[in-house]
């Protein structure tokens, strides 16, 4: 099995529109388009668990492709774009979401094939052999990380989040993880609850003790800072294509 990121980066995405800034010109030069954070587990069968949905291409790189299941953090357009275009398809679709009656846009009113079915915190569902359980993260909206644990190793997608509770945290730490991504959106110095900080984050990794660590979500004003002043971030920031065998 393999977990692949479709995308590692804010909601603006690497290159920023109109951004001349060294990182940006770098990704344009390099033909790269890093989208929002989103990844996507292939399961033995050639099917596909998709883990969060932001991305709008959705049903043009899985058009023939099966999904099992659409595990959403959260109801911001980032994270959930794709299911407007998604919830068309012809085969029913479950979808996993945090308990947020306000959703976004239509999705509830218009559901179309998908069916939705809140996770609590620390809930969990089997697909294929495959256990993920939510995880409750701090945010600006209801928000779930999960842990994706296959046969051999666990993985741990932990994105949008400025903070991890005790209790999740000390779940987290029993699990024995083997990947460990996590929301490093915003540049140190910036205190808010809605993302971490490349310090932030790296707490929370030292934290749960996974085997490797990995920072997500970041933007262009994220990475541009570290670069110019050549500062050697503690975990590394992964790319859109990063993926892991599982």
């Amino acid at each position: 099995m393999k977990f692949e990121f479709l995308g590692t980066s804010d909601t603006g995405g690497i290159p920023l529109h109109h951004c001349t800034c060294k990182v940006c010109q770098e990704a344009r030069e390099k033909g790269i388009s890093n989208r929002s954070t989103s990844a996507y587990l292939t399961l033995d069968d050639g099917s596909v668990i998709l883990f969060d949905a932001g991305c709008d291409t959705l049903m043009d790189r899985f058009n023939t492709v099966t999904i099992r299941a659409v595990f959403l953090t959260h109801f911001h357009a980032d994270h959930c774009l794709g299911l407007m275009r998604l919830r068309k398809s012809v085969t029913t679709i479950p979808c996993y979401i945090p308990d947020d009656s306000n959703g976004f846009g239509d999705l509830f009113v218009h559901k179309d094939s998908l069916r939705y079915r809140v996770l609590n915190p620390l809930e969990s569902v089997e697909i294929q052999g495959v256990t993920i359980t939510a995880v409750a993260l701090v945010h600006s909206k209801p928000t779930l990380g999960y842990v994706i644990r296959t046969k051999t190793k666990t993985v741990a997608y932990l994105t949008d989040c400025g903070n991890i509770e005790e209790t999740m945290l000390t779940f987290l730490h029993a699990q024995k993880i083997d990947h460990l991504f996590i929301d490093a959106c915003y540049s140190d110095g910036m205190l808010s609850q809605k993302h971490c900080t490349p310090q932030s984050a790296a707490a929370l990794i030292r934290r749960i003790e996974p085997k490797n660590g990995y920072f997500i979500h970041a933007s262009c004003q994220t990475l541009l800072p570290i670069r110019e002043k050549k500062i050697k971030a503690e975990y590394p920031y992964i790319e859109q294509g990063f993926n892991v065998e599982v």
